[in-house]
């Protein structure tokens, strides 16, 4: 649908989420995201076509960051439209060019270290593997900072925006005091179709996470658009904002509860055993997505000093605090960096 003049929103679905492209049209057409590997053939053109718009004129397509539902897509739509551009984060562009590298970096990094990954539910990776399509070339990346021009009076500002990848983007419209965030922002879950928790929120480095939300926290901005979550307008924006804070805070919580309770150290398994029911509700066969979050939260405190790694008798890595006593008031590192 169109939803302001010139930007339109294509929508379908992936599992029982929304899943959500953004076109931009003008004197240039860009694309945000080309979905997984059948979302150009069985959704982006036929929309394109039902709209009018020659596919011939999209010029380029930039995916917002390194996920198989985001740039899937890109070989399929370069079939469909041989010209176009595939652009990406300049930081991503290794992952989502080879998708046996995106599964070694991304979704199975921790498998021989923690046990926990996409590996560990074949059924799941076969259909990842699905949607994450061939290998194909990026032509060009972005760092944060530049244009994207739609016509001559109207243009994308492009934002640097890391956090749940290294090289996500986001996409500042100043005309109609949007941004179109992809997966930038998480909340406190990622929402079903119906609106009930899907996923939890899977940002993996903590500072750079919350650096995101502060540049959104500080921007003029009436709506924010996103892949997953439902629009954000007005007085909803700081709510969604503080939401993605509290979370943070709850997670900082909720690990140095767990190391508390393990003077032995615990494992990242452990880690989301015991944080997870604290944390939210989720369905079980994604609670292994804990991962990214929890495995911020304890490399940021390995960084600041307070919690070394050691292997078990099994080859497991261990995570145990080092320092304080156990019980005592636990600094507030994630404030801290909000200042």
């Amino acid at each position: 649908m169109e939803i302001f003049p010139g930007v339109h929103q294509i929508s379908s679905q992936i599992a029982d989420r929304h899943l959500h492209q953004y076109l931009f049209t003008g004197d240039n057409v860009i694309l945000l995201d080309t979905g997984f590997y059948t979302t150009p053939a069985d959704v982006i053109v036929p929309y394109l076509d039902s709209a009018g718009i020659d596919r011939r004129r999209v010029t380029m397509a930039v995916n917002t960051h390194a996920d198989a539902d985001h740039h899937g897509g890109n070989a399929r739509l370069k079939d469909l439209i041989p010209d176009v551009l595939l652009t990406c984060g300049d930081m991503d562009k290794a992952v989502i060019e080879d998708p046996d590298r995106l599964f070694a970096t991304r979704y199975n990094q921790w498998i021989e270290a923690h046990g926990v990954g996409l590996r560990n539910n074949p059924a799941a990776e076969s259909w990842v593997r699905q949607m994450a399509g061939p290998r194909h070339r990026i032509d060009m990346t972005f760092r944060g900072g530049e244009q994207l021009a739609i016509d001559d009076s109207w243009s994308l500002r492009v934002l640097h925006v890391p956090g749940h990848s290294n090289g996500h983007l986001a996409f500042h419209d100043t005309v109609n005091k949007a941004v179109f965030v992809g997966d930038a922002l998480h909340g406190c879950f990622c929402p079903s179709m119906d609106g009930s928790s899907s996923l939890p929120p899977a940002y993996f480095a903590v500072l750079a996470y919350l650096s995101t939300v502060q540049l959104f926290e500080n921007l003029e901005i009436d709506w924010i658009y996103s892949a997953h979550w439902p629009l954000y307008g007005g007085a909803q924006i700081p709510e969604f904002l503080a939401e993605c804070r509290r979370f943070v805070d709850r997670a900082e919580d909720q690990v140095w509860r767990a190391l508390d309770r393990s003077p032995d150290g615990l494992t990242l398994r452990d880690c989301i055993d015991q944080c997870g029911p604290a944390l939210g509700t989720w369905p079980e066969t994604n609670l292994w997505l804990l991962m990214y979050p929890l495995h911020g939260h304890l490399m940021h405190l390995e960084q600041q000093g307070h919690v070394t790694q050691m292997c078990d008798a099994n080859g497991r890595v261990r995570f145990m605090r080092i320092g304080n006593e156990v019980g005592e008031t636990q600094p507030k590192m994630v404030q801290r960096a909000r200042r």
